[in-house]
């Protein structure tokens, strides 16, 4: 690995949906999740080609042309060598301008090298520690294929291209990170002219539910807490002296509608018609490259207009 953690990147979208359903805007925040792990692979690729100096991908064997060459000279180097520009040199081997299969399209009547290559003075050239992605984004901005890279001596050391930045890329998104742990805590908050009643009677609905499914209940001074049989927490339901404050849903599944017992969970939530619920949900993401990926959804679900807003923010630690 050749970084722990270099930046944070942080994204916040305004979502708004018609319906109110738990399936409908959890199945919605399933697209942002993997929109965001895409991302986090392009990102780390992205920030690798930052930690790269061209020293380590530019090409030494440098082949070039003299400036007194005739233009027929460069066809038979495009043909053998396959490279679509060269260094030209004058007869003391220093460097003088560049050429390329362009200047050879463009040179019309003109007969040696020195008559259409682009000059030392108008090149632009990088150092050996120049960034591979300062390199690409230079070549972009100048709508070149290649620049020139020089020691601090002003010597020509090497040559780096489009196509060796590509291979550079491709080499490091081969080993593109895939999500080792999920980590996810879905908290619910009710809204409603009888909330007190109904929150009893869906507690009273889901212990039996999950009571008859062999899930472990446990009551705890200011809360009940639901454990699967591996002990593992599922459903905490919080208390407020004796009233039902809120309800949470842990879980380490990136598509939470996967999980039978959870849809379940959602549909008799559903069943009740609360008029107003506030969703907190978060999810962290860590990959196998040390990088934390959250995803934290806060919306509210209106039965009366059958409507959902609320934000989906997505924050990448690299």
């Amino acid at each position: 690995m050749l970084f722990k953690k270099l930046s944070t990147v942080e994204r916040v979208y305004n979502i708004g949906l018609e319906g109110s359903s738990l399936f409908n805007i959890f199945d919605h925040i399933t697209l942002f999740v993997k929109e965001a792990e895409e991302d986090l692979i392009k990102l780390y690729d992205l920030r690798v080609l930052e930690k790269i100096p061209v020293k380590n991908i530019m090409t030494r064997d440098i082949i070039t042309i003299n400036k007194n060459e005739s233009i027929d000279k460069l066809r038979e180097y495009i043909e053998k060598y396959r490279h679509m520009g060269y260094p030209v040199v004058d007869d003391e081997g220093r460097l003088v301008g560049v050429v390329t299969f362009r200047d050879l399209e463009k040179g019309g009547g003109k007969k040696t090298i020195e008559d259409i290559m682009t000059p030392r003075d108008k090149l632009i050239f990088i150092s050996p520690d120049t960034s591979a992605s300062e390199s690409q984004k230079i070549m972009a901005r100048n709508d070149i294929g290649r620049l020139l890279v020089l020691d601090e001596k002003g010597d020509l050391i090497g040559i780096v291209s489009r196509g060796d930045i590509v291979r550079t890329y491709k080499i490091y998104s081969k080993g593109a990170a895939k999500i080792q742990t999920c980590s996810r805590i879905s908290n619910f908050y009710f809204y409603d002219r009888n909330k007190d009643e109904k929150l009893k009677n869906l507690v009273d609905d889901l212990i039996m539910l999950l009571g008859g499914r062999d899930y472990i209940i446990s009551e705890k001074g200011d809360y009940i807490e639901v454990l699967t049989k591996d002990w593992e927490p599922l459903v905490k339901i919080m208390m407020s002296g004796d009233r039902i404050d809120h309800i949470s849903i842990t879980t380490q599944t990136i598509n939470i509608l996967q999980v039978d017992i959870i849809r379940e969970i959602l549909k008799k939530i559903d069943e009740y018609a609360f008029e107003e619920i506030v969703l907190t949900d978060h999810i962290t993401l860590i990959d196998e490259k040390s990088s934390i990926q959250r995803i934290i959804t806060d919306v509210t679900l209106f039965n009366d207009s059958n409507k959902t807003f609320g934000t989906v923010t997505i924050r990448s630690d690299f």
